[in-house]
């Protein structure tokens, strides 16, 4: 038994209060061109789960504030298998197929939280589905687990001897974490952040485009597919090569520079997916992946290849201060958010550079599809940039995709669209004339017309967030009050003096001037102090509440009428 990771922790503590969200489900579909042999395929799934002990994780949850995990032995893997040849409507069954796997619940008790399935669409065609939650995975794991298992198949098929290059295990990974050697550049990489974000605006909003939230925050989300042609990413490498920046740094430039027109912000925060993988864990599987929240000044008037050499900079400092958790920033910038909307960015902007898996057997040539849509979103809007080689390898033709997610509480599809073709005319604007002042590229590229009353829907996001994890999929949304939160039960405004509720808050956030209405988020709580508080609570009252009522009551007055309001409707509910 060991603890959750810190990224881990964020990735648990969502799923526990919206269990019925895919948003940190990943899948991937491998397209096998050629003949395969699906019983090697499987056995060699299986044993490369043995071989990586995140593979085999399971959470054990159970009278503890926060999770820990445990590594399980001797399991039991299925693969099903799927024969599609000759059906009357291919497609249709195979998008049921995929659909069905993925959006499937993982029991996060049981391992391994991951699934494969094997469908033959053809004599010659295969394509593997893999989920895995993200509990379990990174993109960068996604990659190295693939590559062992092809590794494996192709030196089984071919009659040759396979041994994997031995890697640190996810245990010895978290272990690691909680050195007094990493605990140090961890504390060094937040007071960095902690200087660097002073005085940020940490939300970008888009007041001209798409919809107001309504009250209550949840993670439906929709998906839009851009392709970027190789003619365009060979303009935009070859600029890169001429500056001496990356294409990465030259497509955030673009994109900060399209939320600038849209929000009308210079001083933007947009998220950075890092690998934030310590030296020596390069090849180790497992979920490692943090994001930061990467600050980027644009001025209209500055030249867009100098705004390029900025964004360059400001990614490269990022990496050098990778080991900063999210809830460590959060605690040094003294930032809360109700529920679980990230406060210290609501947009991101990631590349996805892992190569396809190769597989060395004459007659068979290997694709790969990632981020397919689960109808589920982590932020306000995220987009994922990859290049033609993740998905098809050394065969690709050096063209780019780009996924945006976006959350259709805010957003439509033609929001959507809408930003992705601005985009690619800001960036085609940039190739050609790379010098110009970025605020005047591209001109007909322009926000539709910004309200005045942006103090107002600043207002209606705070009032969002403050309700955000309330809400569960489906359900009607409740009503807000002024300050956005939920009204609370009808309650004796003195009845619950000196409550055990009133007891926990005071204990956990360790404040003697906290009342019945110090609302718990506003006095210095945050969302992976939440089960800490429960779990205290649990201990003076002998009731362990669900994790999702601190998210909907958050001062002791609310949370003792819903505690007794709850447990009366629900008299024989256990521990």
């Amino acid at each position: 038994m060991f603890p959750l990771s810190a990224s881990q922790q964020i990735v648990w503590l969502q799923q526990k209060v919206v269990p019925d969200s895919r948003a940190y489900h990943a899948t991937a579909v491998i397209d096998f061109h050629g003949e395969i042999n699906p019983t090697v395929l499987r056995q060699c799934i299986v044993d490369a789960v043995g071989r990586h002990d995140a593979m085999r994780v399971q959470i054990c949850d159970e009278d503890a504030a926060i999770a820990r995990q445990e590594v399980a032995e001797n399991l039991h893997i299925e693969i099903p298998e799927h024969d599609l040849r000759g059906a009357e409507d291919l497609e249709g069954q195979r998008e049921d197929l995929l659909r069905q796997h993925v959006h499937a619940e993982f029991d996060l008790r049981t391992a391994p939280l991951a699934r494969w399935t094997l469908v033959r669409l053809s004599e010659s065609h295969w394509q593997l589905f893999v989920t895995e939650h993200h509990l379990v995975h990174d993109g960068r794991s996604t990659v190295e687990f693939l590559s062992d298992v092809l590794g494996q198949y192709s030196a089984e098929v071919s009659g040759k001897h396979f041994a994997r290059d031995a890697a640190p295990s996810y245990e010895d990974y978290v272990a690691y974490t909680a050195s007094g050697e990493y605990r140090a550049i961890v504390a060094a990489d937040v007071e960095w952040w902690r200087e660097q974000l002073d005085g940020a605006n940490f939300s970008i909003e888009f007041p001209g485009l798409g919809s107001r939230r309504s009250a209550l925050f949840d993670h439906r989300g929709g998906q839009y597919r851009q392709a970027l042609s190789a003619d365009l990413m060979d303009a935009v490498r070859a600029l890169a090569r001429e500056s001496g920046q990356t294409v990465f740094s030259a497509l955030l430039a673009v994109y900060a520079e399209l939320c600038r027109r849209h929000s009308g912000q210079h001083d933007l925060v947009i998220g950075l997916p890092v690998a934030n993988r310590p030296a020596g864990f390069e090849r180790t599987v497992g979920m490692m992946v943090s994001a930061v929240p990467l600050r980027l000044a644009v001025d209209p008037r500055t030249p867009g290849s100098e705004v390029a050499a900025d964004a360059m900079t400001a990614i490269f400092d990022a990496i050098d201060h990778e080991a900063a958790p999210t809830q460590d920033l959060v605690k040094a910038l003294k930032r809360s958010s109700r529920g679980l909307v990230n406060p210290l960015f609501n947009i991101m902007f990631g590349m996805h550079d892992g190569p396809c898996p190769t597989v060395d057997v004459p007659g068979l040539s290997v694709d790969m599809q990632v981020a397919l849509s689960a109808n589920s979103t982590k932020f306000d809007l995220s987009v994922v940039v990859m290049p033609d080689k993740v998905l098809h390898g050394d065969s690709g033709d050096r063209a780019y995709e780009l996924v945006w997610e976006y959350s259709t509480q805010l957003f439509g599809p033609e929001d959507v669209e809408l930003l992705a073709t601005q985009f690619e005319a800001l960036l085609r604007a940039y190739v050609a004339d790379p010098s110009a002042p970025i605020g005047t590229l591209a001109p007909a590229v322009v926000a539709p017309s910004v309200r005045d009353d942006r103090a107002e829907h600043e207002g209606l996001r705070t009032a969002d967030a403050a309700a955000s994890a309330a809400a569960e999929p489906g359900q009607p949304e409740a009503e807000s009050v002024a300050d956005g939160t939920r009204p609370a039960p009808a309650a004796d405004p003195g009845e619950y003096s000196e409550s055990l509720w009133l007891q926990a808050f005071r204990d956990i956030l360790e404040r003697d001037d906290i009342d019945d209405d110090t609302d718990f988020f506003r006095a210095g709580g945050y969302s992976l102090l939440v089960p800490v508080l429960l779990s205290h609570y649990e201990s003076l009252s002998g009731w362990r509440p669900p994790t999702s009522l601190l998210f909907e009551f958050s001062s002791p007055l609310q949370l003792e009428a819903a505690s007794a309001a709850r447990r009366q409707l629900t008299p024989d509910l256990q521990r």
